[in-house]
């Protein structure tokens, strides 16, 4: 844990002189699906159907009651509402462990 401490007072040190340094130990992908699984795990919570939840993600123009039952927009809100229950249930203190990119 000695690397994570490092580096989160690293960056707090560079936010405090305007020298902003992002957090490099998750990718932007990695980020954008964290926060689909967030927002898909709001509307399940406010009890939304996950065809809603994916119009919502998506959006409108890409997913169609018509093509929902096979739909690939249909498979990834369902995993990512069971990505997202089961890391709250047990896994979301993996996102503060340091994480080394290989490049």
């Amino acid at each position: 844990m000695a690397f994570d401490r490092l580096s989160s007072i690293e960056r707090f040190i560079h936010s405090i002189g305007d020298k902003h340094r992002p957090d490099t130990r998750l990718s932007q992908a990695q980020r954008r699906r964290l926060g689909h699984m967030l927002r898909c795990l709001d509307g399940r919570e406010e009890e939304a159907s996950h065809f809603e939840v994916a119009t919502v993600l998506f959006g409108r123009r890409l997913v169609s009651r018509e093509s929902w039952p096979d739909s690939s927009f249909r498979y990834q809100t369902r995993r990512l509402a069971h990505d997202g229950m089961k890391m709250v249930a047990q896994g979301y203190r993996q996102l503060l462990r340091f994480r080394r990119r290989h490049s």
